[in-house]
């Protein structure tokens, strides 16, 4: 997922058409329940925000307009940019709910559990991964004018790691995720369900405001040396939390798509970087010369790292 940035927003102008309606309604928006949502997307410290739909509106439109800084102003239309961008959510949202539907693949999930055809349910919807591959590009065409240079540069590494991560979950068709389900995965997931938040907000403390501003200046959505020592951070406490349940199998897939999906970027040098640094600083009566444990780096959680944190919320 990382900063709680842009993403946020997106998810706030998405839920609603995910859960509602496939034919694409700009009015939609009109209807958004912000409480609903802050409740379920917003980390506690900024869940009693008084913020409003439209304060996260004019989140956007400042982000456009500050993207296209270096363009004459009257070139720029702020405004239409970031309602294209409430729009290609809103349609990403119908998009990837009319490939799947929560409901009725936890409906197919358990009948399909004892028989032992968890593998025909995820091929079925696995067959759909060019569709939805569709989406995202769509909507990420939708999203590149506001992007600075800078986010630009990155966002290639982005959407390579969004589709690797959609490549991972279908792996054979799938094999993978009827694993996990079939070895407790999502009772692990639930079990740590807790301990994950609070790795999060943890997280998220450097990066978020003590109160929720309209004037609150988005996060850039890049993948440097920094975010990259994030993600590996996210991960080691995840996997770690999942290591306490009662079989090993979901731990060792949630560690496996992190490892999978950090293949993409250009991260690891960054993280033995980061963790020989961490090495040095530690007292020598603390460090374990013949121990190849690797140290949890207590750091922030990248933008990249929010996709996969959703996925196992939804799991769970």
């Amino acid at each position: 997922m990382s900063r709680w940035s842009i993403c946020t927003l997106f998810v706030f102008l998405a839920v609603h058409a995910v859960s509602g309606s496939l034919d694409f309604d700009p009015s939609l928006l009109e209807n958004v329940n912000v409480d609903q949502l802050k409740s379920n997307y917003l980390p506690p410290g900024l869940r009693d925000t008084n913020a409003t739909l439209a304060d996260f509106q004019k989140l956007l439109k400042s982000k456009c307009q500050k993207a296209n800084d270096h363009l004459p102003k009257e070139s720029v239309n702020a405004s239409a940019l970031s309602k294209s961008i409430e729009e290609a959510a809103l349609t990403l949202g119908t998009c990837l709910g009319g490939l799947a539907n929560v409901t009725e693949i936890q409906a197919e999930i358990e009948e399909a559990s004892p028989k032992g055809d968890l593998d025909i349910v995820f091929e079925k919807y696995c067959l759909r991964m060019p569709q939805a591959k569709a989406c995202l590009k769509s909507f990420n065409d939708a999203l590149l004018p506001c992007l600075t240079t800078d986010e630009k540069a990155h966002n290639a590494v982005l959407q390579g790691i969004a589709d690797r991560l959609l490549e991972f979950i279908c792996y054979k068709n799938g094999d993978q995720i009827a694993l996990f389900i079939a070895e407790q995965g999502p009772e692990c997931l639930q079990q740590s369900r807790d301990g994950i938040a609070n790795c999060l907000n943890t997280s998220f403390a450097g990066y978020l405001p003590k109160e929720f501003s309209s004037e609150w200046n988005l996060p850039q959505l890049v993948l440097g040396s920094k975010e990259c020592v994030d993600l590996y951070a996210f991960e080691t406490c995840t996997v770690s939390l999942l290591e306490k349940c009662e079989t090993i199998t979901p731990s060792n897939i949630v560690e496996s798509m992190f490892r999978y999906v950090r293949k993409e970027s250009s991260c690891q040098p960054h993280i033995d970087r980061a963790k020989q640094q961490h090495r040095r600083a530690l007292p020598e009566s603390l460090e374990s010369p013949k121990s190849g444990s690797q140290s949890s780096l207590q750091l922030t959680w990248t933008t990249a790292s929010l996709l996969m944190a959703t996925l196992l919320a939804r799991l769970a």
